[in-house]
């Protein structure tokens, strides 16, 4: 539904000289000992100044309405605040701070610290092998089952279990005699701080909108047109699985199919990963393959050279069929393709379970791990056991690849990741990962009534949120004690991620911290910059419901957070010598 709002400028007063900032009280959180050691870490190190403040933000105030002031076309919203050496905060520009907007991939910001405080700071996936009740090792052999556990890492790839399978060899055991079994039971991993603060707070209402389910389906990659952050680089497909525990190759098989040498020969099928549980039925043959005739036609000056393609009969159809559950998933091939030729096909995992178990028995044989057994999936009566074997991911390199990136997947697990902490009380999963979301901000002290979750990436257009809020989060951020970590998860301006290709020869490249975010008519940017006197900044400016590409209004996102990375007071003392940072030719250090 359109948002139908005048632009105003909601003026927040200049604080005077002297004057203090103000401050928000905020719940006291401890986070684990950070330092960014990335290439460009943070470090305001502003101390205060002691010169006529009020007339320096005005001046800034108005170079930022001139560039993000009424020119008729949508709906902006923005905030900015500086940060005083205490932490304390004060307004330095606010332009529609409360209407109701798309969050766009900005959604991230929520989900990614909420998830560092629920799992905690030094939370890790683990992808385990441990002996079922029983088991026993003796010399080279593993008499009895193996569990395979995961626990939701989404960026495991069929190649990562090589690292199991090197594990076993590295202890001398070639076999196994048993079934490798995909255990459903998940873990409760709430981090101690979490726990405590449900504990005394789970019993709250969920609003309104949170008894919306999202989409458990799959998740298509982002695209120029329906989709996040066109000038991110590639973010692959994935599906959701039914269990938010297992995930392989982001839940997607790959099909190929090829064509035969000649006309009527039968086609090719080549699944990868090759799952035993996907089964192939192949009623495809080849037609006649692409041709292109030259002859010759005409005589004298009208003699000519005529080409003739022949494309061969392309009438092929791949379908899959079976359920979450359900031990087979067919692929289903038929019609024809001209030989010679190939198509490829990606198709949602159904079982994700049984298609762990079934590639982790194929990865330990092709590593000369012989497997007895048959791959299969059950609730273990107990999770007790021997880890023989496990990999690990850091949950906050997992959500610094997902920020930097905008990868809609790894958002998108990491709030069904949420949904699995069955100590949080809901009566829906989704249910689960929104009341720890609003939980955190409640820690934070951030008004969450003008957000509604829907899902973790943003994808959705009925996820809301406000320029107060963002900011308000940005802010507690920092005065949680979550910044330096926080920021390590966020692309860099001129340098990586989303952000790689922006505000480059500026004060901001290597400085402006942030995460976009793009829908079809919506654009979005928010994060931290340092100025040029040290003092952090941070900001969210977002146009909606405009028509035509964003980059125009991307442009104009940049040179407010340029001109943000290079304000000083002692510049902006005299509007007449107020600087300005747009397409002017200069570079960093000249400006």
């Amino acid at each position: 539904m359109a948002i139908l709002l005048a632009l105003f400028v909601l003026s927040c007063g200049a604080r005077k000289a002297g004057e203090p900032a103000m401050a928000t009280e905020r719940h006291s959180t401890s986070f684990e000992h950070y330092v960014d050691t990335s290439a460009y870490p943070m470090h305001p190190t502003f101390k205060g100044w002691s010169g006529d403040t009020a007339k320096a933000l005005n001046n800034l105030r108005q170079q930022i309405d001139d560039i993000l002031g009424d020119n008729g076309r949508g709906v902006t919203s923005a905030k900015i605040i500086f940060f005083e050496p205490n932490n304390t905060v004060h307004d330095i520009f606010s332009l529609n701070p409360d209407a109701s907007v798309l969050p766009a991939s900005v959604e991230k910001l929520f989900t990614s610290s909420s998830t560092i405080w629920a799992l905690g700071s030094k939370y890790a996936f683990t992808t385990k092998l441990d002996l079922a009740p029983g088991a026993r090792i003796d010399g080279n052999t593993i008499f009895g089952n193996v569990y395979l556990r995961p626990s939701g890492d989404p960026t495991l790839r069929s190649s990562d279990l090589d690292l199991l399978a090197n594990q076993l060899r590295s202890k001398g055991i070639t076999r196994i005699q048993g079934d490798i079994i995909s255990d459903l039971d998940g873990e409760n991993p709430l981090s101690p701080e979490a726990k405590e603060y449900m504990a005394e707070h789970g019993s709250w209402d969920m609003s309104v909108h949170d008894s919306v389910q999202s989409d458990n389906g799959a998740l298509a990659s982002a695209d120029t047109t329906s989709s996040d952050d066109e000038d991110e680089d590639e973010n692959e497909a994935g599906a959701l699985s039914t269990f938010p525990n297992f995930s392989l190759d982001r839940n997607i098989v790959t099909v190929t199919v090829a064509g035969g040498y000649s006309k009527g020969s039968p086609v090719s099928v080549r699944v990868f990963p090759p799952i035993a549980s996907v089964v192939v039925i192949n009623h495809g043959t080849s037609s006649a393959p692409s041709s292109v005739r030259v002859r010759t036609v005409g005589r004298g000056r009208h003699r000519r050279t005529v080409r003739s393609i022949s494309r061969g009969t392309m009438t092929l159809h791949v379908n899959s069929d079976g359920g979450p559950m359900d031990p087979e998933q067919t692929i289903t091939v038929v019609g024809q393709i001209p030989a010679r030729q190939q198509r490829t096909y990606q198709f949602a995992i159904h079982n994700v379970p049984m298609a762990m178990a079934a590639v982790m028995k194929w990865r330990l044989q092709q590593d000369g791990v012989s497997v007895s057994g048959q791959p299969r999936v059950e609730r273990a009566s107990t999770s007790n056991g021997e880890t023989v074997a496990q990999k690990t991911t850091s949950l906050i390199d997992l959500l610094s690849y997902m920020n930097k990136r905008s990868d809609n997947y790894l958002a998108e697990s990491m709030f069904r990741k949420l949904s699995t902490i069955a100590q949080v009380a809901a009566t829906a999963p989704d249910e689960r990962a929104r009341k720890l979301m609003r939980s955190w901000l409640q820690v934070c002290n951030v008004d969450g009534t003008s957000c509604t979750f829907i899902d973790g990436s943003g994808l959705s257009k009925s996820n809301r949120t406000n320029a107060n809020t963002v900011v308000n989060l940005l802010a507690a951020i920092r005065q949680q004690g979550m910044f330096e970590l926080f920021t390590h998860t966020l692309s860099v301006a001129g340098y990586d991620g989303t952000l790689r290709h922006r505000m480059i020869g500026t004060p901001a490249q290597y400085n402006a911290h942030g995460k976009t975010g793009t829908l079809n008519g919506v654009t979005a940017l928010a994060g931290y910059v340092v100025t040029g006197d040290g003092q952090l900044a941070a900001y969210f400016m977002t146009m909606q419901h405009f028509r035509g590409g964003p980059w125009a209004y991307k442009r104009e996102q940049d040179k407010v957070v340029e001109a943000l990375a290079g304000f000083k007071y002692s510049d902006y003392q005299s509007a007449a010598t107020m600087p300005t940072f747009g397409d002017t030719g200069l570079n960093a250090a000249e400006r």
